[in-house]
């Protein structure tokens, strides 16, 4: 390993002149590119995206055959915490500032002699090997290797074979969990209550345990931000969560980094192409963003992952209807105070009360006016900020 002095210029990552362009993207294993790159001693950076699901990249740092360090390209804030909290629980309390690299924020944390130099090492190296268990378990991924971009100051340099030969289990057992979970950036749900607390009292946890993970599990959490929570390693969390997203007590969604886009989400669930278009037209040109679902048995998933402002929801739907999709988001912790406005062709008063019985907010009969849908949205969007400002 090498080390270089406090002095030393945080530069993250750096280029050097004169070096060669970038290759392409390609697809391929990337346990056999990392090796191959690692068997010519190469020196740059390998970028590695995940197939299924396209949010997640990890990046490898290699020089002369050695690795210099390995993370991920997203999500590095809670992924840093989690493994501070494994190996350095009394320094848990750092994390990155907005902006900020990992790499970037363990130098400043030397620097500042809040970590020692040992200490920066174990977690540089903690990071790495980690980082390598999750990209080895990949069958396949889109490859890029940049031999312009490198590491100053260099924290690290280990052979490879030292770095996973340890850990060669744990790639197995990523590989196994892969056709439910392909990564710890993936976000878990519960979308059956009833089926998720039975399955793990049959497993013998406690009730306590149970409506803790449920909690947990409510807020569209990364499974790294999920252990981190319940100070459990993220391997024996994914193994545990597997069967509950096999008997679909759990949904999975990929980690989706945040969008730029700041206008008002309105989600509108309908099975009907023609009340969607309609709806997309009214909303979009007024500065609102909508989010089509039309598969009524999988909207809760995406609705937890997208926090709608308000949920514009048809009645008659194929699978679940109205009624009962309307019940279940308010019997969602994350979910429960979002607007819901029945948007529906039955105008009778016995729908109307049952409308409100399962907790719609209001009720728009179709076909309806373009302006009246605006004032509704617009009504409760107000309220929101409302409530929120006060």
């Amino acid at each position: 390993m090498t080390h270089t002095s406090v002095e030393a210029r945080v530069m993250t990552p750096t280029t050097r002149p004169g070096s060669e362009a970038p290759s392409v993207k390609t697809t391929a294993s990337p346990a056999k590119a990392l090796q191959q790159i690692v068997a010519k001693k190469l020196s740059g950076r390998l970028t590695i995206g995940d197939p299924n699901d396209k949010s997640v990249f990890w990046r490898v740092y290699v020089g002369n055959g050695h690795l210099h360090f390995a993370t991920s390209a997203v999500g590095q804030k809670e992924r840093l915490a989690y493994l501070l909290q494994r190996y350095y629980p009394q320094k848990a309390h750092l994390e990155l500032a907005e902006g900020q690299l990992d790499y970037e924020f363990i130098c400043n944390c030397w620097q500042l002699a809040q970590l020692s130099l040992p200490e920066v090492r174990k977690l540089v190296f903690k990071l790495t090997q980690e980082a390598l268990v999750q990209l080895m378990a990949l069958p396949q991924g889109t490859i890029q290797f940049e031999k312009t971009v490198g590491l100053d100051p260099l924290l690290l340099s280990v052979p490879f074979k030292e770095t996973i030969l340890p850990v060669r289990s744990l790639i197995s057992q990523w590989v196994q969990l892969r056709p439910e979970i392909c990564s710890p950036f993936q976000r878990p749900f519960v979308t059956d209550i009833e089926k998720f607390s039975l399955m793990l009292q049959l497993k013998s946890e406690s009730p306590q345990k149970i409506q803790l993970l449920s909690d947990v599990l409510t807020h569209n959490r990364c499974i790294y931000e999920v252990a981190y929570r319940l100070s459990m390693d993220v391997l024996e969390l994914a193994i545990m969560l597997q069967p509950l997203v096999k008997a679909r007590a759990v949904t999975i969604n990929p980690y989706c980094s945040p969008q730029t886009d700041t206008r008002p989400v309105i989600a509108c669930v309908d099975d009907s192409k023609t009340v969607q278009r309609n709806v997309r037209l009214i909303l979009e040109t007024s500065g609102y963003r909508v989010l089509e679902l039309m598969e009524p048995a999988r909207a809760l998933s995406a609705l937890a992952r997208h926090k709608p402002a308000l949920v514009l929801m048809d009645i008659s739907m194929p699978d679940i209807d109205g009624y009962e999709l309307c019940r279940l988001l308010r019997q969602s912790t994350v979910l429960r105070e979002i607007p819901i406005v029945m948007l529906t062709g039955r105008d009778g008063l016995i729908d109307r009360i049952r409308a409100r019985m399962v907790g719609a907010t209001d009720y728009v009969t179709k076909p309806f006016d373009p302006q009246q849908l605006l004032s509704i949205v617009k009504k409760f969007i107000c309220e929101n900020k409302m409530e929120g400002e006060s």
